[in-house]
């Protein structure tokens, strides 16, 4: 077999051709393939061509790759990691139409173990492992491969690993979307969308975290973020009006956000944007730093609470205790900025009454969102060791409630705090929004316009019709400052409403036990037929529109 290095040799690579392999399609959503991106911005920082395909938009794509001097095959799942769709891909269909004698690079998700992915893919010749741009970049550069780090590749039938270092990220290296094919529907619920990376790595060690803050073999990733004015530059470049920052802890450097919210607001770049962060930095911050963060643009904070037992907390290593947690919520209930709080589901010893008390945090410190994720436990982790012996039974305390008992609980919750009432508050903070620069009833139209695709409302001249004048009509000149004045005057009355709705709810449970199964029924019929016609070639997402 010819090794990557001969291929290399024997033709000038001038034209690269980068594949995102994957092909599931969320109609509601729909992220660029930010890691790809990366990889073609090194290409093209050495000086070459490089051209990237989004098999989620592209069917026959033989003629590019007949073209190419090198071929990378690279990607993470965009709609979400954790819950990896690893069949829906075409990256044996790729590789079979790529020319014998041009070399092949892939890399992201199906590849984070280097052996078992050669062994797979024959034609594969070398792998990246973790960030790609400063690889691809020595790769191409490179003679012999002599000295670059985090990558894997053949050669004289064996398997070489190059050693694994973290690379600091760079300043000017990021996603040029100048590059991007123009059919390519990168939108949330309607609205162009886009995502930014303005740091990597974790400088914590929660037990229950096994993915996010580590590297690929599983050692700890300290934070590093880039600076201030490196992401103005790139959020001045980028044409969507919405943007979600990928990194793990988004407010780790308070200071350095609050600079990016200072070159925003002085060079009037409007931007709504959001993220994951901690409560413990939020805490370390000032409400002056949130209200200017909020003027820049901040649209949403979703932060880790997890459990609201202290035991639980130790437990986990999660370096907060309730104190803290209240304190932030207290902090941002003077703000605009959009609420969300997650939680895990399921840890040893926690009794339905005790998942139940989320539902009660969030109502009581108004939070928009409530997440509730399934605690997983992997067979190599911390928390396995901790929960089972080493015969696989579970020990004594470490008993937790799993399966469909847990999901019905997991509705309860989620539906109980979305309710209409709860909904409504939601869309009048955006209203009180000093970042909002378009109507907020903008999104609302746009995610009803995404919630009918593909479905028999969609083909009726009402609805469909109803909803472009809807939007028309929040647009106009005006509109804006009289419905934030509206929203500013109704505030009080619906939070009364609300309160009355709760307090009535509690005994009938409206919200815990009706609204789940109506939704669940959207969830489990609607949003599957729409996936599955999107995904038979009818449409990639929703159509895309700035407001």
């Amino acid at each position: 077999m010819i090794s990557f290095l001969e291929k290399k040799k024997d033709k000038k690579i001038d034209n690269v051709v980068v594949v995102y392999p994957f092909t599931y399609v969320n109609p509601y959503f729909a992220s660029p393939p930010i890691a790809a991106e990366y990889l073609q911005a090194g290409v093209v920082e050495t000086g070459r061509k490089a051209e990237l395909l989004d098999m989620r938009y592209e069917t026959d794509i033989r003629e590019h790759l007949e073209k190419a001097d090198l071929v990378c095959v690279y990607g993470y799942f965009e709609d979400c990691t954790i819950f990896v769709k690893l069949k829906y891909n075409v990256i044996e269909e790729i590789l079979e139409q790529v020319p014998e004698n041009t070399p092949i690079i892939a890399g992201g998700t199906g590849f984070s173990e280097p052996d078992q992915a050669f062994a797979l893919y024959p034609q594969i010749d070398l792998i990246i492992r973790g960030n790609p741009e400063t690889p691809i970049m020595e790769v191409l550069e490179s003679r012999d491969l002599v000295g670059v780090k985090n990558i894997a590749y053949r050669t004289d039938g064996n398997v070489v690993f190059s050693e694994r270092v973290i690379h600091p990220l760079s300043e000017h290296i990021y996603p040029r979307r100048h590059l991007r094919n123009p059919k390519y529907d990168y939108h949330a619920v309607g609205i162009k969308a886009d995502t930014i990376r303005a740091g990597v790595g974790c400088n914590y060690s929660c037990k229950f975290c096994y993915q996010y803050g580590k590297d690929l073999d599983g050692r700890h990733r300290r934070w590093q973020g880039r600076s201030a004015r490196s992401l103005y530059n790139e959020m001045k470049e980028i044409e969507a009006p919405i943007i979600g920052w990928v990194d793990d802890d988004m407010t780790q450097s308070m200071e350095n956000l609050g600079e990016l919210a200072d070159l925003l607001i002085e060079n009037r770049v409007h931007k709504l944007y959001g993220g994951t962060g901690r409560l413990d930095h939020v805490n370390n911050s000032d409400l002056e730093t949130l209200k200017k963060l909020e003027k820049s643009g901040l649209l949403a904070l979703s932060f880790g609470v997890e459990s609201l037992n202290e035991k639980t907390l130790r437990f986990y290593a999660k370096g907060q205790k309730i104190a803290d947690i209240e304190k932030a919520m207290l902090l941002m209930q003077h703000s605009n900025i959009l609420l969300f709080c997650s939680f895990i589901l399921g840890s040893p010893g926690e009794t339905e009454q005790d998942m139940m008390e989320m539902l009660m945090f969030g109502r009581k410190w108004n939070v928009d969102t409530l997440v509730t994720n399934r605690l997983r436990v992997p067979q190599d982790s911390y928390l396995y060791s901790q929960i089972y012996d080493k015969s696989g039974d579970i020990r004594t305390g470490m008993e937790r409630i799993r399966g469909p008992e847990l999901s019905r609980i997991k509705y309860k919750i989620k539906f109980g705090q979305r309710t209409p009432f709860r909904l409504i508050l939601s869309i009048l903070k955006l209203y009180r929004h000093e970042g909002m620069f378009f109507d907020p009833l903008y999104l609302v139209f746009s995610a009803l316009e995404s919630a009918i695709k593909y479905t028999w409302l969609e083909k009726t001249l009402i609805l469909p019709s109803g909803l472009w004048l809807a939007k028309k009509t929040v647009t106009l000149p005006g509109f804006r400052h009289i419905s934030r004045l509206a929203a500013i005057l109704l505030t009080p009355v619906m939070k009364g409403i609300n309160w009355l709705f709760e307090y009535v709810d509690a005994y009938l449970r409206i919200s815990t036990a009706l609204i789940p199964n109506i939704l669940l029924f959207f969830k489990y019929r609607l949003y599957k037929k729409q996936v599955l016609r999107a995904q038979a070639g009818e449409g990639t997402g929703a159509d895309a529109k700035e407001a």
